[in-house]
């Protein structure tokens, strides 16, 4: 059963469910101005297909698994029967008015993976910043990537109209399956370069079937307490911006291609800041992705959000 929570902050106000540990709606307070798409009439089915706002895991983006009970490799996406985002989660009761909390477990061999893992997603409000913790500990070494799911419009009716800059200088590639294959690609001087900010419209020109591609952010060590600022999303036509700060290796930009009715396609973009997709079977990502026995890792997204004011 889906129960919501309510923080606010002088600027902001946000919903959250613990289905999914869910972010489900982001307002500024200035303009009343939701910043995510509406999916308030949409079936929680719809929500769970499409992961709409909700905590992705245990690995999010897609993993091939090499060794399965039935001799076929295969392939989770998002968790797949194990998926976070699907899942009823428990409220942790604190004391902080601006705060809340979600924890969850899955069992050894839930989901193919290994170990006894007990999640917690904490969602902390200051001002005009959403911070996310997402935290994992085991019992076995396992492969790891969380991430939230949101989808932002920043009151846009198109992601066309939004302007998106990432710190990122090559994009993974993948196969027939869109598994990360290993090797990566570089962006420079091509649609998918977004190193200065462009229209997400000038790059879709070029990928009408939309983005869905994982960048590898360019960025140095990270501390989970002092996460790198990697992206910035704008709509200059109401002068609402997103800045994007993580301590996670990769960005996943997904313009929402694949939204059916009630929803429209391409009315939204995702900025998923999560592990190396399919990481555990390549150099690329291997060190990142596999979490040790006993040990616990926290993995930190903040999303800011500032306006302007627009002269007329």
């Amino acid at each position: 059963m889906s129960n919501v929570t309510h923080l606010e902050s002088p600027t902001l106000a946000v919903t959250l469910s613990n289905r999914g540990a869910r972010l489900v709606q982001l307002v500024a307070k200035r303009q009343n101005l939701s910043l995510l798409l509406d999916a308030e009439q949409v079936s929680t089915e719809l929500i769970d297909q499409f992961c709409i706002g909700g905590t992705v895991g245990p690995f999010a983006g897609r993993l091939r698994q090499i060794e399965t009970t039935n001799g076929q490799p295969a392939v989770l996406l998002h968790g797949n029967e194990a998926a976070l985002h699907r899942a009823d989660w428990m409220l942790e009761r604190g004391n902080q008015p601006n705060a809340a909390t979600y924890s969850i477990s899955r069992r050894h061999g839930e989901g193919g993976l290994p170990g006894d893992r007990d999640f917690r997603a904490a969602y902390t409000l200051s001002d005009n910043s959403l911070m996310i913790d997402l935290s994992v500990t085991t019992t076995h070494d396992t492969p790891i990537s969380l991430t939230n799911h949101a989808y932002f419009t920043l009151g846009a009716t198109s992601a066309n109209a939004l302007s998106l800059q990432v710190n990122a200088q090559s994009v993974l590639l993948t196969d027939s399956e869109q598994c990360a294959t290993g090797g990566s690609m570089p962006v420079a001087d091509t649609p998918l370069d977004f190193a200065r900010e462009r229209l997400l419209g000038d790059a879709l020109t070029a990928y009408p079937d939309g983005l869905d591609h994982s960048y590898v952010l360019a960025s140095g060590k990270r501390d989970a307490l002092a996460p790198d600022h990697v992206a910035s999303l704008t709509n200059r036509a109401n002068g609402v911006s997103l800045d994007l700060a993580t301590t996670q290796p990769c960005l996943q930009v997904y313009t929402a291609s694949a939204l059916t009715s009630p929803l429209r396609p391409f009315t939204a973009i995702c900025l998923e800041a999560q592990g190396f997709p399919n990481g555990p079977n390549h150099a690329l990502g291997r060190r990142e992705s596999w979490l040790a026995a006993g040990q616990t890792v926290t993995q930190r997204i903040v999303y800011r959000i500032n306006e302007r004011s627009l002269t007329h």
